[in-house]
């Protein structure tokens, strides 16, 4: 064929010692090739040139790259590939930053028992939840036994706050303590000495609500809260029949101390107290906790600024008195957000000028309808996002929701076996990105023993 003949002549032109022509070859051609084309410099097998392949990579360039990693779960990653990337990660400005530009992710919730509910997808930080949910201990098999006798109070930045009775303490002062769940690490509070034991006059002793301990979430705006991301404090509270008594304590010191009180006629004024508990649905937003008293048209606002650590107090919006259902977000640019679950289906939503003056209106912004067929109750909130439930009335099928309060939408986050008080985990606890503080098992033993606080005994 023809192709075949062209390939003889080839050869047979090269048998005889002649080269033959490649179009390819041409010097202009070449000349072209070599525009297009510049030559590569081939590199060392490293990929950067000997001179340079010793050089570390700059703090400062690092920190710009991990910045851009989209979640904590992608910063984890590089943080544990070498002691230089785990000291950029592990920077208390790099992470003041990190946190700044990225969300905590919701990892799921827990109930009062220790039972961790994950995020499921579709939900956005499911893939994240992977990891407590597969390797930490919500059973707190690692706390000082009988595990099942610890109660969880609360949980803030990965960490979990829980307490039981003690048969060397009186009522109504329990034994508590701190845990990271996921490293199976814990600090057992030490008890409240006697002095300012001693401060806490007349406490309400036929209602188990009347005293609470919670922790204090870190503050971004606040330097000395974030100084030590191993750190935390703790706000042990009881409404006796006169005042109200707060004691804190700090990580940093291993000591409580007390938080001015004040008497309830100084606090509230006006309000008629019935001789039992006061304040009720306990919220977090821009440093300050909120407490409701009651549900009646006399409903004042409890406000604890954990910044100065003083007491003040804020009247409602109207819709709010005569309605249980009610909690507060952070509604941007400073202002507060306040949900109110007006029927089964309906959000009003109110905002307020977080200024810390009594001259400020909360203004009604708008009304959310959640859909017909189904029943809602809130939970709780956190920073910009309402926690709810749904159900329906004939079904028990329980789900829990976000609403974001940018969006005003609805997403499922996951199921419940039936309804119940659920505290949000939120995070990854500080010990997952820098050295941790927190006391091991085995360290504490000897500890628990020396407090002469027993273990209470199984039922």
């Amino acid at each position: 064929m023809g192709g075949g003949a062209a390939d003889q002549g080839q050869t047979c032109a090269a048998d005889q010692g002649q080269t033959c022509a490649d179009p390819l070859s041409e010097p202009a051609v070449l000349e072209r090739r070599h525009q297009s084309h510049p030559p590569r410099v081939l590199l060392p097998r490293h990929g950067l040139p000997p001179e340079l392949s010793s050089l570390p990579i700059p703090d400062e360039i690092l920190a710009e790259i991990f910045l851009r990693l989209p979640t904590p779960t992608d910063l984890i990653r590089p943080s544990g590939a070498c002691v230089s990337f785990r000291r950029v990660a592990a920077g208390r400005s790099f992470v003041r930053r990190f946190r700044k530009l990225h969300h905590p992710p919701l990892l799921g919730f827990l109930d009062e028992r220790g039972v961790f509910l994950p995020a499921l997808p579709p939900y956005p930080s499911a893939p994240e939840a992977s990891a407590p949910a597969l390797a930490a201990d919500f059973s707190f098999s690692f706390l000082p036994a009988p595990a099942r006798d610890w109660v969880v109070r609360d949980s803030r930045d990965g960490r979990v706050l829980l307490d039981r009775t003690c048969p060397l303490r009186k009522i109504p002062f329990r034994e508590m303590v701190v845990c990271d769940p996921l490293h199976r690490q814990f600090l057992l509070l030490p008890p409240i000495p006697d002095d300012l034991a001693a401060t806490v006059e007349d406490p309400i002793l036929t209602d188990t609500s009347s005293s609470e301990a919670f922790l204090i979430p870190r503050w971004e705006d606040d330097e000395a809260g974030t100084a030590e991301e191993t750190s935390f404090r703790v706000i042990w509270m009881s409404q006796c029949h006169t005042k109200l008594f707060a004691l804190v304590f700090s990580s940093n010191t291993g000591q409580w101390r007390a938080v001015p009180s004040r008497s309830w006629d100084d606090l509230l004024e006006g309000l008629v107290w019935t001789g039992s508990t006061i304040l009720y649905c306990r919220e977090y937003v821009y440093g300050c906790f909120y407490w409701r008293t009651g549900w009646d048209v006399n409903m004042k606002m409890l406000v604890l600024d954990t910044r100065m650590m003083q007491f003040s107090s804020i009247n409602p919006p109207h819709e709010v008195k005569y309605n249980f259902a009610v909690a507060m977000v952070e509604a941007g640019k400073g202002r507060l957000g306040m949900f109110v679950l007006a029927d089964a289906s309906d959000l009003s939503y109110s905002t307020r000028q977080n200024d810390g003056g009594g001259s400020s209106q909360w203004q009604m912004e708008k009304t959310i309808s959640l859909g017909s067929g189904y029943l809602f109750s809130i939970i709780g909130s956190a920073e910009r996002y309402l926690f709810l439930y749904r159900w329906q009335s004939s079904i028990s099928d329980f789900r829990v929701f976000t609403l974001d309060i940018k969006t005003f939408q609805l997403q499922q986050v996951c199921r419940a076996p039936k309804l119940c008080k659920l505290d949000a985990y939120i995070n990854f606890p500080p010990s997952v990105l820098s050295l941790p503080t927190i006391s091991s098992v085995e360290n504490e033993a000897e500890e628990t023993l020396e407090q002469g606080c027993t273990p209470s005994s199984s039922a």
